[in-house]
């Protein structure tokens, strides 16, 4: 499991790795940059621009690397279709960068957008984690309604089932 604080430092060696260019953190490794108390992840979600940059990140912090043999840790590196989340996610991301690294804009999802990028899947470790986030940064029904509409991407027949029954039970935890 990644603590919060490892989340940060992967990131931040990831961006001294790339020297320059842009990092993307999302998925559960994301929370760490917003909540005081971030629920563990086993890895840090993230996608580089330009995508080379990517390709060096995973050959060198990836899975099995010897990054991940040294630290016990791994950054998992995806493109951008990955993160299914609201179409302006990237207005709410918290942007900044590293002392040591200030050629890399490093820009993490807002804590609703990872709640709404994980209904397609919903597993049990995604439920603890969306409760994490409503208890620090409660969502209003209203609020929800809002983001929901900024999905304008449609998913097959199959997904989009899985997503309706997860957001029936987002719209519960909501009102407990």
């Amino acid at each position: 499991m990644v603590d919060p604080p490892v989340a940060w430092r992967v990131v931040r060696d990831a961006a001294r790795l790339i020297r320059e260019g842009e990092l993307y953190v999302f998925g559960s490794a994301a929370l760490a940059f917003w909540l005081g108390e971030a629920p563990h992840s086993r890895d840090v979600d993230l996608w580089a621009v330009p995508a080379e940059r990517g390709q060096l990140i995973e050959s060198m912090m990836g899975e099995l690397s010897w990054y991940h043999e040294k630290f016990s840790i791994h950054a998992e590196v995806w493109g951008p279709e990955t993160f299914k989340a609201p179409s302006q996610w990237r207005a709410r991301a918290k942007r900044f960068s590293f002392d040591d690294a200030p050629n890399v804009q490093v820009f993490c999802a807002h804590p609703h957008d990872v709640v709404l990028s994980k209904l397609e899947r919903l597993d049990p470790k995604d439920q603890d984690h969306v409760r994490a986030v409503l208890a620090q940064l409660p969502l209003t029904s209203a609020r929800l309604d809002e983001l929901l509409a900024e999905f304008t991407e449609p998913r097959d027949p199959e997904r989009e089932a899985r997503f309706q029954a997860n957001l029936a039970w987002l719209r519960r935890q909501l009102s407990a």
